[in-house]
């Protein structure tokens, strides 16, 4: 059973300026070095439950998160304010973060205000190993997704993964119907606000996505030998990319 709780209560004086779904900075924030040890945690005293769920996990095969562990994670605010969770999921189900509290009961965070959340390595809380932005949905238009940041750099590869339930027929053996998750993934290059789509994880996506720069994009295909299909090798391929950008500003 589980609870949405507003953060607006349990971080002192925050106050929270309309609903943010674009961050306004050209580069999507990877890194954590503005992380304080003794930032305040988000932790309800007197956590109740919540009653009127129609589907519990149980009955569905598969999973809605992005990790089934728990990890610490920080959260970043439209305001610029940021609390730290020490046990935290990402549901790509609904949308929302949720968290074990201090007598380990499971909750849910209200999303409004967050634009970011990044998971830390339980063993060193200084280097992260997931990080989500809070973007505008760019598959269906509405509402807002979390999109994992892939790298970083002026242009970023960027991934919407969405978790959806599917239900069989009838089984007349087992008695009921199998309800399980599946996933769909869009991936899509971020750069100074804005989202271009990819088609898919090709070479003839990515030529598409920076056609701007069709001369390095060239030059830069021709020294790269990979076949460009999987998120390490566009990830390389964006850094030298990003790094003639530099060079050329």
């Amino acid at each position: 059973m589980i609870k949405k709780y507003s953060i607006l209560k349990y971080i002192g004086t925050i106050f929270f300026f309309s609903f943010a779904t674009i961050l306004s900075a050209q580069q999507l924030n990877m890194d954590v070095r503005d992380f304080d040890g003794n930032m305040q945690v988000y932790d309800p005293a007197k956590p109740s439950t919540k009653n009127n769920i129609k589907l519990t996990y149980a009955d569905v095969e598969g999973s809605a998160f992005w990790d089934d562990n728990w990890n610490p994670a920080i959260i970043y605010f439209n305001n610029g304010a940021k609390a730290k969770i020490n046990q935290a999921k990402l549901n790509l189900y609904t949308d929302e973060i949720h968290y074990l509290n201090s007598v380990g009961v499971e909750l849910v965070i209200e999303n409004q205000g967050i634009i970011r959340i990044v998971f830390l390595n339980q063993n060193n809380l200084t280097q992260p190993i997931a990080s989500f932005a809070k973007l505008m949905n760019h598959v269906s238009g509405n509402g807002t997704g979390y999109y994992k940041v892939l790298n970083a750099g002026l242009f970023q590869l960027i991934l919407l993964q969405k978790q959806y339930v599917k239900t069989s027929a009838y089984d007349p053996i087992q008695g009921k119907s199998i309800s399980s998750f599946y996933s769909k993934k869009n991936y899509a290059i971020y750069n100074e606000g804005k989202i271009i789509p990819l088609e898919d994880l090709n070479k003839k996506s990515l030529q598409a996505a920076l056609s701007n720069d069709a001369s390095t994009m060239e030059f830069l295909m021709k020294e790269n030998k990979s076949k460009m299909k999987s998120e390490k090798e566009f990830t390389d391929f964006l850094f030298l990319f990003n790094a003639s950008k530099e060079k050329s500003n």
